[in-house]
């Protein structure tokens, strides 16, 4: 069941086109709509979910409430598992494009400056050592 509930003031709010005071609404409305879904717990729920979009009080009924309450939990949860798993997967096809030339350049100017460096390390080491190879014990 779809409830049209709007205009919300201090004092009154509107369901379904009738103004009625919030206490009817939290109270007799609630009860009477509740007791006419049964023991279905999904009308029960979609109503109690709806009141409290409304920001009315279902404190009247805290089985459902919380029910409602833990569900909304779940969702949101859910989806904020959704999302963070389809971020991971955006940045690990992100990184399976193919790099632009430039990118490619800059790598490679990156590597080979780190080589330069390692390889002059290195002969500088040696030319301390006194000779031309790495082992000092001969």
């Amino acid at each position: 069941m779809q409830l049209n509930i709007q205009n919300k003031t201090s004092e009154t709010v509107e369901v379904q086109g009738q103004t009625v005071t919030i206490a009817f609404a939290e109270g007799v409305m609630l009860s009477g709509l509740l007791a006419g879904c049964g023991r279905n717990f999904a009308k029960q729920s979609s109503i109690v979910e709806q009141y409290m979009d409304a920001e009315l009080s279902v404190k009247a009924f805290p089985e459902i409430a919380r029910s409602v309450a833990n569900e909304r939990a779940e969702r949101r949860a859910y989806e904020a598992k959704r999302l963070q798993e389809a971020r991971e997967h955006a940045e690990r096809v992100a990184s399976y494009a193919t790099p632009s030339d430039l990118e490619v350049a800059r790598r490679r100017a990156k590597r080979e400056a780190r080589e330069e460096e390692m390889r002059a390390r290195g002969a500088a080491i040696r030319a301390a050592n006194g000779r031309s190879t790495w082992n000092s014990g001969e």
